[in-house]
């Protein structure tokens, strides 16, 4: 691996002096309709050239997002989306891929969208079972940062966000335990008329709280 991985948006790519890095996990959070998920897909359909991507789906990719983005070419084979459609779906599968995934060579990117989505239905709706969610979530977390070590592959893992009461801030859904497996952590805000801001909020190379506006399009992230 060249250590990093286009984002296909090349303001992005200079921002992030040259991408998302390869070896750590790389958290991305924002609100809803934040373009999350645009981003994530855009550099998935970026790198599929390159080698397999491995996309955890738990929110269900929508087919005319990707046809969007593709245009007229097909969805390229070398993304292997898994659904998962719910938590206990998700704590057998995980560890499933992830094994295959390390026994492949050409793996060049690992998405996870969105690492929290089913764990926090499971919390709100078997309240008793938190501690227990809880750890099997952080269990996930071990593995997918241990697959990007030894893969020396990025793994972009998106999460969804609540308000901090104290603070009034938004801020990712897991806890500081959660953050700490990442090494980069990306804040997705909105400006308006599909424009987006990249914060950074924690980096190994990158200063805290700068940011690159970059733009949603049909076709993808500009």
């Amino acid at each position: 691996m060249s250590g990093r991985v286009s984002t296909g948006s090349r303001v992005l790519d200079d921002f992030l002096g040259g991408g998302f890095e390869s070896g750590i996990i790389s958290e991305i959070y924002g609100e809803p309709g934040s373009g999350k998920t645009n981003l994530v897909l855009f550099t998935a359909l970026t790198n599929s050239s390159h080698g397999k991507v491995i996309f955890l789906d738990t929110e269900g990719v929508s087919p005319d997002r990707l046809a969007q983005m593709t245009g007229p070419e097909a969805i390229p084979s070398n993304i292997k989306f898994f659904r998962m459609k719910n938590y206990e779906e998700q704590l057998e599968s995980v560890p499933k891929i992830l094994n295959l995934a390390q026994s492949m060579r050409d793996v060049v990117l690992i998405v996870v969208d969105t690492i929290t989505a089913h764990y926090r239905a499971e919390r709100e709706v078997r309240r008793e079972l938190r501690k227990k969610t809880s750890n099997t979530l952080l269990t996930q977390v071990e593995m997918l940062s241990s697959t990007a070590a030894t893969l020396d592959v990025p793994v972009l893992m998106v999460n969804q966000v609540y308000m901090d009461k104290t603070t009034n801030e938004v801020m990712p859904v897991g806890g500081s335990a959660l953050s700490h497996m990442a090494k980069a952590i990306f804040k997705i805000e909105k400006s308006g008329g599909g424009v987006r801001e990249l914060v950074v909020v924690k980096h190994r190379s990158l200063p805290e709280g700068i940011r690159c506006r970059f733009r949603i399009t049909e076709r993808g992230i500009e």
